[in-house]
């Protein structure tokens, strides 16, 4: 009778304290594994998606510089100069800053690509430009060299940061026979602007080679 008294009493007894702390404890430590495995998934994903839309865009602002230099010429950079130029031409290359590169287009219209603002910016020249006599309105939107008449817009996005810029011209002088049309070498370091992306990945390096139809005896600039 008193076994079975002491087994009920025991059965109806609760928890002590320290078997509630222990599976509070336990509980806890499992939940928190479980929201720091979901909330890390969603930083991955949004990483994943920031840099999707970065190679997107990344992808359309190559496609536009690569068509204008397949049909450029007198391509040059301030460590590539044109022997063969008019001394005004050589002299806008050796003034161009480190990570510009500028050229001629198919319709003989002076183009620039630069590096800006951590963005890339594509800058046109202004027909007939007089730094004496300015025009009311040389550029509606951009930046505006005055020194040498060149209007410069952004290109890519803001959610884009591009952190380093290397333009690279091969054969685009003399350096080799006219069997070797110009070859532009273009590298980009880019990321997304987001800063957790910035925390989780490093920039990613994107290069790509333009082959210029133009070659050196066939440009218009030596006919």
């Amino acid at each position: 009778m008193n076994m079975a008294f002491e087994q009920k009493q025991k059965m109806q007894r609760g928890f002590t304290l320290i078997e509630l702390i222990v599976a509070f404890g336990i509980f806890a430590i499992l939940v928190t594994i479980a929201s720091g495995s979901f909330v890390r998934s969603l930083r991955i994903q949004r990483v994943s998606l920031q840099l999707m839309a970065v190679n997107d865009n990344m992808a359309i602002t190559l496609e536009q510089m690569t068509r204008e230099m397949r049909t450029g010429y007198n391509f040059c950079t301030n460590t590539a100069n044109l022997s063969a130029a008019d001394p005004s031409v050589q002299a806008q290359c050796a003034a161009l800053g480190n990570g510009e590169i500028q050229f001629v287009t198919a319709g003989n219209v002076l183009v620039r690509y630069r590096l800006k603002d951590e963005s890339i910016q594509k800058g046109v020249g202004i027909a007939a430009w007089d730094p004496t006599t300015p025009p009311a309105t040389v550029c509606d939107e951009g930046e505006f060299d005055a020194a040498n008449g060149v209007c410069y817009r952004t290109m890519t996005a803001d959610t884009i940061k591009v952190s380093a810029v290397d333009f690279r011209a091969l054969h685009n002088d003399t350096e080799v026979a006219p069997l070797y049309p110009p070859r532009i070498v273009l590298s980009f370091a880019i990321t997304s602007s987001d800063p957790l992306v910035e925390a989780f990945a490093n920039p990613v390096t994107i290069q790509t080679t333009v082959s210029a139809r133009c070659g050196m005896g066939s440009c218009p600039s030596d006919s």
